[in-house]
């Protein structure tokens, strides 16, 4: 006699026979067979599969719940159809028959039934990321589990990003945060951390691809605002570029008064506000000019200096100012001083291991660099600047000859490294032209200065550097002619702003019997120099005085010049050459004719030309050429 096996088995053969031919006999044998037999799984898969084949949903939605109840674990055929179950959700957008045939069933499911389905699938699932895609579609079906089942699902996340962080970075942010933001479950700090620290590396990486950088800050305050909720921190504020960074610090500083030393609230919220002053820093160093994105490098700025000696020179020891040079030097300074008073809380002894463990974590090594090296300048720090900037490798050899003059003026007088400096700094001029800035020198405090990477601002620090050397030399005994004619040259780019240096010069001159002018032909096109030089030489017919020109000493003269050959030409006022005053004023005529001409161009020519003569009145020396120019 057959067993109950053997009967159970031949019916549901017998179903399987007819099912695509007489759906009707195969339903008939079912309906009998799980009269006899309704604890047998064989049979109540068939009727399933027989209403699945029908398209009869709410019917096979019924035949799926009775075998999800009674046979939850134990049988193959029922995963795979739990499966495509769990991928047609999934996947609901997809308009295949099979997809939308699983969508609709699952309506008709009960919802404990549904519940089930997706804690079994979790449950029993051996793949990280598939349980995370199924936890993360069961809180979209059922939000509320999300309260309860959250914990597991972040724990998954962390761990999978130990294996692929850019996936699980991004399936945090962006699908499963946003799931649990308006109640985020309670965290360890440990765990915490490392979510906040993982969103904070994946929007780091958008924001250094220029992507909205608007919208990645915002997710970042929001994402703080959660794991800060996850561990029962006060609320720090929500992002707006519009608020200014004094209210952000000030917070800062009020929940730093009420914290424990070391505390992790405060090392992410400071952590936070730094990364975003320290972005506004980088962002806004780069400005379009002339169609062109345009850097700025912080520079030394120049001192005034006074021959009374007011004490202008005396080292302070209150930090430097910031000259507003261009529109962008108060949003630039703002930026950087905010980062460095983030920088100098989170290095202190509670805060250091921690901070020096995140900044290795997050991908902010070129801005680090940078602005260590920037920090270095602003606090004085030179040996540790010149450290610095042998670690800085993606630098341009012009940025670098730059910070290197910078660094050279910071200790007080130039040396010959930086002449060798500037000589380098005018041959990679870029081409666009830029304007001049306004409050390159001061009086009385050591200031800094944004410059941006144009021809007239680079030329413009260049001839400062050089003037801030030669300068003082004009309040010494017997200063020689060729310097006051080079400083008056020079002066060109600085008549406004340094009035009391060119009445000095001016001023020798007339005490003099003669004076050296070998630049005026070649290099002076500005009209009041040549006005007031024409002046002196007027006023002094009855004094004899003596005008001389001699050769210029390299490049070629761009105008006619008073030099005949090798020997100085000298224009006296008492008629001794009778062709003398016309010559003098055929002479004032074409430099006025010039007065249109590029200066920048023009003094950038003037120092590479006349490097030598410019290196003996700074230095004393006179050297052959390739002791000077830098290889």
């Amino acid at each position: 006699m057959p067993s109950h096996e053997e009967n159970e088995l031949y019916m549901v053969k017998e179903a399987q026979r007819l099912r695509k031919s007489d759906p009707c006999a195969a339903m008939a044998w079912i309906i009998t067979a799980k009269t006899l037999y309704p604890n047998a799984f064989n049979l109540q898969y068939e009727a399933y599969l027989l209403e699945r084949d029908a398209l009869n949903y709410e019917e096979a939605a019924k035949c799926f719940s009775l075998i999800a109840s009674n046979f939850p674990n134990q049988h193959t055929e029922l995963w795979q159809e739990i499966n495509s179950l769990t991928n047609a959700l999934r996947n609901e957008n997809e308009t295949t028959p099979e997809h939308e045939f699983y969508v609709k069933m699952y309506k008709h499911l009960t919802p404990e039934v549904q519940h089930n389905i997706f804690m079994h699938t979790i449950n029993h699932s051996g793949d990280n990321l598939e349980r995370v895609y199924i936890y993360i579609l069961m809180f979209n079906k059922f939000p509320k589990s999300a309260i309860t089942q959250a914990p597991r699902l972040l724990e998954m996340l962390a761990e999978g990003m130990k294996t692929e962080p850019d996936l699980y970075q991004r399936i945090l942010v962006e699908e499963v945060l946003p799931m649990i933001q308006n109640k985020p479950p309670e965290l360890s700090p440990n765990l915490a951390c490392r979510l906040y620290t993982s969103s904070l590396e994946f929007y780091l990486r958008q924001i250094m691809d220029d992507s909205d950088t608007a919208d990645a800050w915002k997710n970042i305050f929001k994402v703080l605002m959660i794991c800060g909720q996850m561990m029962g921190w006060e609320p720090f504020l929500p992002f707006s570029k519009h608020v200014n960074q004094n209210v952000y610090w000030e917070k800062l500083v009020d929940i730093l008064s009420g914290s424990p030393a070391g505390s992790s609230q405060v090392l992410f919220y400071a952590t936070t506000l730094f990364i975003y002053s320290l972005h506004g820093y980088i962002r806004n160093c780069k400005l379009r000019i002339e169609d062109a994105d345009v850097s700025h490098v912080l520079v030394e700025g120049f001192m005034e200096w006074s021959p009374e000696g007011d004490g202008s020179e005396v080292p302070s020891m209150e930090p430097p100012k910031f000259s507003l040079t261009t529109t962008i030097s108060p949003e630039l300074s703002k930026a950087f001083l905010h980062a460095a008073q983030c920088w100098q809380l989170l290095n202190t002894d509670q805060f250091q291991r921690d901070f020096s463990q995140l900044m290795l974590a997050l991908p902010l090594a070129p801005w680090i660099s940078r602005f260590l090296f920037d920090l270095a300048i602003y606090f004085g720090h030179r040996d540790e600047a010149n450290k610095l900037m042998a670690d800085m490798t993606t630098q341009s050899s012009l940025v670098q000859s730059l910070q290197i003059l910078s660094l050279n003026l910071m200790q007080g007088s130039m040396t010959l490294q930086g002449f060798q400096c500037i000589l380098k700094i005018l041959s990679e001029l870029p081409a666009t032209q830029g304007q001049l800035l306004e409050n390159m020198s001061l009086k009385g405090h050591r200031h800094m200065v944004f410059l941006p990477l144009t021809r007239s601002a680079l030329v413009q620090y260049c001839v400062g550097a050089i003037i801030s050397r030669l300068s003082r030399k004009v309040y010494e005994p017997n200063c020689p002619d060729r310097l006051l004619g080079d400083l008056l040259v020079l002066q060109q780019l600085n008549l406004l702003n340094d009035v009391l240096l060119t009445q000095q010069i001016f001023s020798l001159i007339k005490q003099r019997k003669s004076f050296n002018l070998r630049t005026l032909s070649t290099y002076i096109i500005n009209i009041d120099l040549i006005e007031e030089l024409s002046h002196i030489w007027n006023s002094q017919q009855e004094d004899n005085f003596e005008l001389t020109s001699s050769p210029i000493s390299s490049g070629t003269p761009t105008a006619t010049t008073v030099a005949g050959g090798s020997q100085s030409r000298r224009i006296g006022t008492r008629g001794a050459d009778k062709g003398a005053r016309d010559e003098f004023r055929s002479i004032t005529r074409q430099q006025i004719a010039r007065c249109n001409e590029n200066v920048i161009t023009l003094l950038a020519n003037f120092i590479s030309q006349e490097h030598l003569m410019l290196a003996q009145h700074i230095f004393g020396i006179s050297q052959p050429l390739e002791t000077i120019v830098i290889k």
